[in-house]
């Protein structure tokens, strides 16, 4: 209808981070409806999906892309990420929305968790997600105020283990998780704000 507004799907936000080393500049900016397209082809890639996902999911349709999206940008920053200007991927610091995790901690405790996605696979394996998560990590403790940081991932996971682990994570749980799964278990890994502060010193 002509003159009808166009209602964005991906609530966004004005926060741009910059990071990366000698070799590769890393900018994490806003997630944008126009970012949808990369959002359609990379939940749509069961090799991606394997690693990204905990359930068989083999494909995402584009409804229940922006759905998930539209969703959790609510009550997230969602990051597109880019490397020396090139699309790679998406990652987001939540507020925590499992009840189980919120009652783990004090009322008045901050919670969030980080997810990523590295859906361009010729970026898989090169230390992107070590370095985006840091910058995320940075960003929730310096800039956003957060108490706790609670993040998971399962135990076929190994790349995604290394990332927590590099960036200052403990694990702190093992959950058993029903079969069939290709997961056998989902680790919890936390950092708290005294624990990053003693981490970069």
């Amino acid at each position: 209808m002509i003159g009808e507004r166009y209602m964005s799907v991906i609530r966004t936000h004005d926060v741009i981070l910059y990071g990366g080393d000698e070799n590769r500049k890393i900018l994490l900016r806003p997630l944008l409806d126009e970012h949808l397209p990369y959002l359609y082809r990379w939940n749509a890639d069961l090799e991606v999906l394997y690693w990204t996902e905990g359930d068989d999911v083999e494909s995402y349709p584009p409804e229940v892309v922006r759905e998930i999206y539209g969703g959790v940008s609510k009550n997230s920053h969602c990051f597109f990420v880019e490397v020396n200007g090139r699309a790679v991927g998406e990652c987001w610091l939540q507020k925590m929305n499992l009840p189980q995790i919120i009652a783990m901690y004090d009322e008045a405790c901050d919670v969030r968790r980080i997810d990523m996605c590295i859906g361009e696979k010729e970026f898989w394996g090169k230390g992107i997600g070590t370095i985006l998560v840091r910058m995320l990590v940075k960003f929730a403790f310096e800039k956003e105020g957060v108490d706790v940081l609670h993040c998971f991932c399962e135990d076929y996971n190994i790349r995604s283990r290394r990332v927590w682990e590099k960036n200052g994570f403990s694990l702190i749980m093992e959950e058993k998780i029903p079969q069939p799964s290709k997961g056998k278990l989902q680790y919890h890994w936390r950092l708290t704000r005294e624990e990053y502060i003693r981490f970069t010193k």
